[in-house]
């Protein structure tokens, strides 16, 4: 079975990709930010904090990355679509590890501007690498993100 994170890489406006997301009709397009650098491609975002899914695509349509939240993550409802490698939202790294083999990155619980983060692990495949944030606090998954591999800071290319 196909998940929504097939859709990495893809382009809103094709008709495959365009019926799978009106699975989500709480979507709505979301402000990308003003852009101050020349550099800095402008972004779109859809969300649905109903279904706890945020996407976030290029100004040309190209989905570039789809964040699951878990319940309360930004004031979203948990996503509860599938999820990557038959996981849920109590899985904890040790399931994960199970589930996907030794990531490319972990990182431990760390305090990030302030604010508490669970562990953190980074799965690479060619076209897109998919995240796991752990809730600080609690078990299990906080956000579960795939984003296409040119967007992902510090890895490598090529």
């Amino acid at each position: 079975m196909s998940t929504i994170l097939d859709l990495i890489g893809r382009n809103f406006a094709e008709p495959e990709v365009a019926k799978r997301l009106s699975d989500y009709p709480g979507l709505r397009p979301e402000d990308g930010g003003a852009v101050s650098e020349e550099r800095v491609q402008p972004v779109k975002y859809l969300r649905s904090t109903a279904d706890g899914l945020l996407i976030k695509m290029s100004d040309e349509g190209m989905i570039l990355a789809i964040f699951l939240m878990s319940d309360g993550k930004d004031g979203s409802r948990e996503y509860r679509g599938e999820l990557p490698g038959r996981l849920n939202f109590a899985a904890e790294p040790a399931d994960v590890i199970r589930a996907f083999g030794p990531p490319a990155l972990r990182r431990p619980p760390a305090t990030y501007g302030g604010r508490p983060l669970g562990e953190f692990l980074r799965y690479d495949w060619p076209t897109y690498s998919l995240h796991l944030q752990f809730r600080p606090d609690e078990d299990g998954l906080d956000l579960v993100t795939a984003m296409v591999a040119k967007e992902v800071p510090g890895r490598r290319q090529g």
